[in-house]
């Protein structure tokens, strides 16, 4: 008769074990940046580890995997010019010529109420990669945000760089829609010369962007995120066509975007939202054969600014990882983790408390153990945090 009663628990016991709470370990391993802009993951020595490199307000740093020792990849702002120049916004790292280390180009100039001047807002530059730094100043518009190294043919890479307004516009409208261009490597890295191909131009006001290959055989497929919404940009016949995802019952656009690889989504489509630009929402949008099904995660983030969708846990599913950089009603800052369950509902786990005020997140397996890692570095805060997979 026990063992009758225990057999129909046993599902139950089981399935509390799959689903227990997410482990993570914090490690700061700076607690003295400046601000933070954006970070990017990569072999920066050559090495075969994945180290990080941050954008900060003056310098553009790296830190080495396993001892997370920082050290200056460039800065263009010297002596008394370190005062008079504007921030750094973003970077891009990604090996592009096989040679083991990341090439690394940035954007810098930052001036988001100027949308009309080259001098005035925004650069693009191609650094190169450790002990091949010589920096390539690359034409621009105005406002540049974020920027990506999207692979375009097997071996084959450009940069992709979005602004965060079309030129001349006020407010997020006016005649001109953001250009997002692409930057196509020369043979010698080293020159200048570097054409480009104008992908889009629908969007008056942007602010991120996420691409993926749906295998390693395919081009990158790309998604900007706006306050008109979202478009899907993918290379056909050798030209960039662009669809809108018409993703539904938005908040007002989209501020942050990620792709959610449809191998780890039953195979459909997957893209998370933060809502709208520095918004409170994270939301998911599903496709079906009706369209997309919208799931809202939460409403209660206080200027989200950093997103990533991955299996995190191991679970062959995916899960949406996001952070906020101003204090919510409670009056903190965080990152929070988003996981669905067997019956599709979702719980939130939070990851950090207080202690990230979060501009940029990325998600990587940094000490090869096979399970996913978060990295964040915080603007108010001032930190970069490592957040270890213990589970």
């Amino acid at each position: 008769m026990k063992l009758k009663m225990l057999l129909p628990c046993l599902p139950v016991l089981l399935w509390s074990a799959q689903a227990a709470e997410p482990k993570f370990e914090a490690q700061t391993i700076d607690p003295n940046i400046l601000i933070g802009y954006g970070l990017a993951v990569g072999d920066v020595d050559g090495d075969g580890d994945q180290d990080l490199l941050l954008a900060d307000k003056r310098d553009f740093w790296w830190y080495e995997n396993p001892s997370w020792k920082k050290h200056l990849f460039h800065s263009f702002h010297q002596g008394a010019e370190r005062n008079k120049l504007r921030d750094n916004v973003c970077l891009a790292a990604r090996d592009i010529d096989g040679d083991g280390k990341v090439e690394v180009a940035v954007g810098g100039n930052w001036n988001p109420g100027n949308t009309d001047s080259e001098k005035e807002s925004g650069s693009v530059h191609f650094l190169g990669s450790l002990g091949k730094v010589k920096p390539v100043r690359l034409p621009h518009e105005p406002t540049t945000h974020r920027m990506r190294w999207v692979k375009s043919a097997p071996k084959k890479y450009s940069l992709v760089v979005l602004p965060l307004h079309g030129r001349g516009n006020r407010g997020g409208a006016g005649e001109n829609a953001v250009a997002v261009f692409a930057y196509h490597p020369p043979a010698d890295l080293s020159a200048g010369s570097w054409k480009t191909t104008l992908l889009n131009k629908e969007l008056h006001k942007t602010h991120n962007f996420d691409s993926l290959a749906p295998d390693a055989n395919s081009p990158d497929h790309l998604v900007l995120g706006g306050g008109e919404g979202a478009r899907h940009l993918r290379l056909q016949g050798g030209e960039w066509k662009a669809t809108d995802l018409q993703l539904p019952d938005m908040n007002g656009g989209a501020g942050e975007i990620r792709i959610g690889h449809p191998n780890l989504n039953k195979g459909r489509k997957f893209v998370a939202c933060i809502e709208p630009l520095h918004g409170t929402t994270v939301a998911t949008y599903v496709s079906n054969d009706q369209g997309w099904t919208r799931t809202v995660l939460d409403e209660s983030l206080a200027q989200g600014h950093a997103l990533a969708v991955a299996d995190l846990l191991g679970s062959d599913n995916l899960q949406v990882v996001a952070g906020w950089r101003n204090r919510n009603k409670d009056g903190k800052v965080g990152i929070k983790l988003y996981a669905q369950g067997e019956d599709g509902s979702w719980t939130t786990h939070l990851i950090d408390d207080n202690k990230m005020a979060a501009e940029d997140l990325k998600v990587v397996d940094l000490n090869n153990d096979g399970k996913l890692d978060i990295v964040a570095c915080g603007r108010s805060t001032k930190n970069v945090i490592i957040y270890w997979n213990k589970g």
